[in-house]
């Protein structure tokens, strides 16, 4: 059943309707002077119900009579096709018929003028889907009904009897009411095209209607002839649609026997007949069967290409193509995907006029075998609407791809299965869908729960890309891709909708966090904060078409339908609007857009704009016949399209502005945005293009309300999360450098890029040094500061000073120097003096050379010396002892930890270098070594740091 309405047609069959359409000849598409005219509401009561069909044209529609005159034509009849309809608006359609066919494009261009007309159209010619004759066999029976086989129909039947009588009509050319193998399973029937009640055929060429009849509901069991798949539950309607006086082979008054079964309240319709071009009188039809609640189903055609057929292509008609016994597609057979499912069409042996029988090719055999297999499955379970049988037969249809590897997704869901559908129905897999948590839309690394509740013994297959994945009713997935569940219940085998997971690729904005250094056990227990920026990313974000302006002129176009990437804006659709630049010119064709308007009618009411989202899902933004035909072009226009705005005032003239869409865009609300979202627009008659020029989507996601989500990592790869907040608590810390990992997950983006947090913990006690020839102090101030009680240092404007109490108690501060202290290890290239500080002790401190205090003096250091010292205090953690200072010569390999503090300054030589060490901002470090250098993980220097690590000697 075809939701979206696109005719494509050859350049060959293009360039010849161009010549008929409007070039003063009568067209072979059109009923020779027969025009379908709708009143709007305000012209008639809505409400009236008419005593009769006639028209009186002189008195009723006197306006539109004078307009025929003056065109130079004669009204001959005047009907009212669906006078009884139970819909309204059918109840407001006129089928006229003038004297003259010539022109009659032109003659309904003027009508649509007339302010009382919502519309005006050609009536064209239907005609039943061609069949050609095979050889009848000599005692026609059950066992030459291959189809019947193919369809599995008498297991169907023991697998359920069946329940109450289904009323399928048969709109077709005649029905032979009294043959002895089709009179049990009919029903009194019509003949809509002679106005009486007789349905029969006037002469047996008059055949196509009876062999459809037969299909779908021949007297099975009774002894005699051929059997039916819907095995004596189905009663038919027979309604003749043809003259007479007519070919056999046209279909006079299709629609009109369409309204018929509906006002005789039948279950389903069956038409075996239609032909190109669309109209909306038919398609309003249609859809009045939809809303009465009846399945129609119709041929695809037999025209051996994909251009639409109608009625098959029509919204809410489920189209059939039909199959060799092979499972091929007949070579006879239109395709396409306007196509719902296909069922058996060639060498179909059913009834024919006058109690014979016979073999007939084509689509026209497929429809009616659907529609029994439908008729026995209603029969079976009475409470199915309309679209749960189409849904139910497509979805247990046999996949027939591998027999028609080059017609993918041209020939429906398959081969009709009357017993897999019923098997299927039976085991009440169909109650059950599968669901998604927490929904298709996910980030790397997320898993995503497919799942189904289990009814009983049925079996699962996860299936992507034909590939089994999974064979429980839970599979977690954390790939992309169109995800299908596969049951399996005895012989009812039900595939899934595909499920698209889709990759959401908008991350969070990371937080920030700050670098810490703390001496050990000083204290134990330690926050880390990480500042969460506010979340954004949900737009709205407007995304623009960037190809061509596409022309469109009676189903034809000059490039592909406009589309755009979303891409870059997270979580799940708040709002979509929609916004198209166009214009509608008079003269031309689709290749026409460059060329200036030719200033007459642009016939505005031809155009229709629909939006397909990556989904697949359709929403309607503007209806055909909503704009009125206009004067003169419009010029260009942009029209924006919200679920909130204004309606396109009915027969208005376009203007740019924002509109309230046709249909639902709410409907994409808590879907996804990210991928291809395509503009259908159709422009329904030739010689006035439509010209699309832009095309725009502004998307606006759903905006969090829980706040953002901080989780922190102990390791780059965040495989294990050890804290969530926006603070981490740490005690206990270990000397050296400890790295920790933040990041922010706003609802509906995916998690940021981690922040990292290097939390440093330096040894107590401190050791650093000072190159005397660097320090500022007096030997009394050197004196005093190696005998105090305790020790400090602060930095300001890059001048440390250190500063403590005294051995007198009393305080003292002493500028020191203006570069940063050194730090373990110090190499030797020269001989030195140096001052070493022990800090952040509460005691005493012991070195290794025998003296205390808490700095000790290392004079004319010209060998490579290693000395350790003590903190002697009350410690609450485990206590530290020999923290070792070391000098170390050129000529010996080292290995490099700890941290160098801000605006350091020094150089490290060796034979070889490893290193893990933290450089601090606005350092200047210098590595040398004449072999090797090598920089470990830990490794890293701030920002404004210098930063060099060369092969060569000490300078």
């Amino acid at each position: 059943m075809r939701a979206l309405v696109i005719n494509v047609l050859s350049s060959f069959l293009v360039c010849l309707f161009c010549q008929n359409l409007k070039a003063q000849q009568v067209n072979n598409h059109f009923v020779d002077g027969e025009i379908y005219v709708k009143l709007k509401a305000n012209r008639l009561n809505a409400n009236q119900v008419f005593a009769n069909d006639q028209v009186d044209f002189l008195s009723e529609i006197p306006a539109l009579h004078r307009t025929i005159l003056n065109k130079g034509k004669q009204i001959m009849d005047a009907k009212r096709p669906f006078f009884s309809a139970k819909d309204k608006g059918l109840r407001r359609v006129l089928k006229l018929k003038v004297d003259d066919g010539q022109d009659i494009l032109d003659l309904i261009e003027s009508l649509k003028d007339d302010p009382t007309i919502e519309y005006a159209e050609p009536v064209y010619k239907r005609s039943i889907i061609g069949h050609t004759t095979a050889t009848a066999p000599s005692d026609p029976s059950y066992v030459n009904q291959w189809f019947l086989d193919r369809v599995r129909a008498e297991d169907a039947w023991a697998a359920n009897a069946g329940g109450g009588t289904v009323v399928v009509a048969v709109v077709d050319n005649a029905i032979d009411t009294n043959h002895v193998d089709l009179k049990g399973n009919l029903l009194p029937g019509f003949d809509v095209a002679d106005n009486d009640l007789d349905p029969n055929p006037p002469n047996a060429n008059f055949s196509h209607g009876t062999h459809v009849s037969g299909i779908v509901s021949a007297v099975t069991n009774n002894a005699i002839g051929i059997a039916s798949a819907a095995n004596n539950k189905i009663k038919v309607l027979p309604i003749k649609a043809t003259y007479d006086i007519s070919s056999y082979r046209s279909i006079d008054e299709g629609y009109e026997g369409i309204e018929k079964a509906i006002e005789q309240g039948v279950d389903i319709i069956s038409l075996s007949w239609g032909g190109e071009g669309y109209s909306q009188t038919e398609q309003d039809v249609i859809n009045h069967a939809y809303e009465q609640g009846i399945l129609v189903l119709a041929a695809a055609g037999n025209e051996s290409n994909d251009i639409l057929q109608y009625p098959a292509s029509y919204d809410h008609v489920v189209s059939v193509a039909a199959l060799d016994d092979d499972d091929q597609l007949s070579s006879f057979s239109s395709y396409g995907n306007a196509v719902d499912i296909s069922a058996p069409g060639r060498g179909i042996l059913s009834t024919i006029p006058f109690n014979t029988y016979a073999n007939f090719n084509g689509t026209s055999m497929a429809t009616p075998l659907v529609a029994s297999c439908a008729g026995y499955l209603l029969s079976c379970f009475p409470t199915l609407s309309p679209d749960s049988l189409e849904y139910v037969l497509k979805s247990t249809s046999d996949d027939i791809s591998a027999a028609n590897p080059s017609k993918d997704g041209q020939v429906g869901a398959g081969c009709v299965n009357l017993y897999r559908a019923v098997a299927c129905r039976n085991t009440n897999l169909f109650s059950v869908n599968p669901i998604v948590s927490p929904s298709n839309f996910f980030c790397q690394g997320d898993t995503v729960q497919l799942s189904v509740a289990e009814l009983g013994s049925e079996s699962f297959e996860w299936i992507s890309e034909d590939v089994v994945l999974g064979n429980e009713a839970t599979f977690a997935a954390t790939q992309v891709g169109a995800y299908v569940l596969k049951r399996t219940d005895g012989d009812c085998v039900l595939e899934s909708d595909p499920i698209y997971l889709v990759r959401n690729q908008t991350q969070s904005a990371p937080p920030s966090v700050l670098d810490t250094s703390l001496a050990y056990c000083q204290p134990q227990l330690l926050s880390l904060m990480a500042n969460v920026p506010a979340c954004a990313g949900y737009g709205p974000q407007t995304f623009s078409y960037t190809g061509p302006t596409v022309g469109f002129d009676g189903f034809s176009q000059s490039n592909e339908y406009p589309s755009l990437e979303v891409s870059g804006i997270g979580g799940l659709i708040d709002s979509v609007s929609v916004s198209i630049t166009w214009e509608k010119k008079d003269g031309g064709d689709y290749n026409s857009c460059g060329v200036a308007s030719g200033g007459g009618k642009p016939f505005n009411d031809e155009i229709s704009f629909k939006l397909i989202s990556p989904e697949g899902l359709e929403i309607l933004l503007l209806e055909e016949s909503t704009y009125a035909s206009g004067a003169s072009s419009s010029g260009v226009v942009t029209t924006i399209f919200t679920a909130h705005g204004t309606s396109i005032p009915d027969d208005s003239d376009p203007v740019s502005g924002i509109f309230r869409a046709a249909g639902d865009l709410s409907v994409l609300e808590n879907r996804i945005s990210q991928g291809t979202w395509t503009l259908v627009a159709l422009d329904a008659y030739y010689l006035d293009p439509l010209c699309v020029s832009g095309f725009s989507l502004t998307v606006k996601s759903k905006e969090p309300i829980n706040a953002p989500e901080v989780q922190w990592y102990s390791d780059i790869t965040m495989n294990e999360v050890i804290g969530s907040g926006n603070s981490l608590a740490l005690s206990a810390l270990e000397v050296g450098a400890h790295a920790y990992y933040a990041t922010v997950r706003c609802e509906g983006l995916c998690e940021s890029a981690p922040a990292k947090a290097t939390v440093s913990v330096r040894p107590v006690p401190d050791l650093f040094a000072f190159s005397r020839s660097t320090v500022n102090l007096t030997a009394g101030q050197v004196y005093e500061i190696m005998h105090a009680q305790s020790v400090d240092y602060s930095v300001t404007d890059n001048l440390y000073t250190v500063f403590g109490i005294n051995a007198g108690g009393q305080a003292f501060s002493y500028q020191v120097s203006d570069q940063a202290p050194l730090v373990s290890p110090i190499s030797l290239c020269a001989s030195d003096d140096f001052l070493l500080f022990g800090l952040h002790c509460n005691g005493t401190i012991t070195w290794s050379s025998g003296e205390t205090g808490p700095a000790i003096q290392m004079m004319n250091v010209s060998e490579p010396v290693a000395i350790a010292a003590t903190c002697n205090q009350t410690w609450d953690c485990t206590p530290l002892s020999d923290i070792g200072f070391e000098f170390t010569a050129p000529s010996a390999a080292i290995v490099i930890g700890g941290e160098v503090l801000s605006h350091s300054q020094q150089g490290y030589y060796g034979d070889g270098i490893e290193s893990t060490q933290i450089i601090q901002e606005s350092s200047h470090i210098d590595y040398r070594a004449p072999s090797s250098i090598l920089l470990k993980p830990g490794f890293q220097t701030e920002s404004s740091t210098v930063f060099q690590a060369n092969i060569g000697e000490c300078p």
